[in-house]
């Protein structure tokens, strides 16, 4: 009789355990469902000469050839981006969609000076405009959509993601770029939305996620941010912690830094944590703003030997 009944209670604990398993599987189809689109949406874009900067050196114009596109995404959306090709090198082209934090653009100085670096080792890139940010920008909306408290911020998060697909859309439309190598590099809001979006796009190579961190519910709770239901709701769509872990086997680096004033070290270890294998973090003894050696270096040579490969990554 004994082994009966635990014969029998082991079976209702493997068929709830088979439950829960078929309700997570559910749950993370309808989450992944938010940042699909139809395949056969036309890109219709618009490709032109990129606004001339000011101070640009020769040796920047001899390096790289810098366009601005337009190009349609869901929900009737024209998303924005800078195209930088290099003017060396071998076609076809490896490439990085690179995306800035919540105050930045797809122009903003940073995102220039890694679109630089990156057309000095024979990659091309190409840097989006989020939701509400750059040209996209509106004065009735923030650019601060991982305050996911707000329905709209859910929405811009989900938009950004699916516009950063279309961008690897564009990139695969190109015929100077390799389909075949291309990787992904955000920063802060960047990392964090991206996190989501490796998550969700199969054609990443590899990625580097560069002081972003996961865990938005009890990070805001740690803030004295009371978690609403709208709230919880939210993160069960956005939450990169959620996402990041379909990304591997695919090769993830992220930079962090010991003294962030922005992104707490509980944030990071949480996303990390979540992310599979092959990964690798580095903390690095700076705030929010990196040491330079984190991109010239560390994220340089990540991209030498997971993106672009071939001799010079060896």
């Amino acid at each position: 009789m004994r082994r009966i009944i635990w014969t029998a209670l082991a079976l209702l604990v493997a068929a709830f355990g088979a439950t829960i398993a078929r309700a997570d599987a559910a749950s993370d189809r309808l989450r992944m469902a938010f940042y699909d689109y139809d395949p056969d949406l036309k890109l219709a874009a618009v490709v032109g000469p990129a606004p001339v900067l000011k101070n640009e050196s020769k040796r920047q114009t001899e390096l790289r050839r810098r366009n601005r596109v337009e190009f349609t995404s869901a929900h009737d959306q024209r998303v924005t981006a800078i195209l930088t090709l290099p003017l060396a090198g071998a076609k076809p082209y490896p490439a990085m969609v690179l995306l800035a934090g919540s105050g930045g653009h797809k122009d903003t100085d940073y995102i220039r000076l890694v679109a630089d670096m990156l057309a000095g080792m024979g990659c091309a890139s190409i840097s989006i405009d989020a939701q509400y940010h750059g040209e996209r920008s509106r004065k009735d909306r923030s650019g601060d959509i991982h305050l996911i408290n707000e329905t709209t911020s859910r929405d811009a998060w989900v938009q950004t993601v699916i516009d950063l697909r279309r961008a690897v859309d564009f990139l695969c439309s190109r015929p100077e770029v390799d389909k075949a190598r291309i990787g992904y590099l955000g920063f802060s809001q960047g990392g964090m939305i991206g996190a989501t979006f490796l998550g969700v796009e199969p054609r990443i190579r590899a990625a580097v996620l560069a002081v972003a961190g996961g865990g938005l519910a009890d990070w805001g709770a740690k803030l004295g941010l009371t978690a609403s239901p709208r709230m919880t709701a939210n993160a069960e769509i956005v939450e990169p912690t959620l996402h990041i872990g379909r990304f591997a086997p695919r090769p993830l680096l992220m930079l962090s830094a010991k003294r962030d004033e922005l992104i707490p070290a509980s944030a990071t270890e949480a996303l990390y944590a979540a992310a599979g294998e092959p990964k690798k973090l580095i903390w690095y003894n700076a705030g929010h703003i990196l040491t330079p050696s984190a991109l010239v270096v560390d994220a340089r040579q990540f991209i030498l030997r997971e993106v672009i490969g071939g001799p010079a990554a060896r």
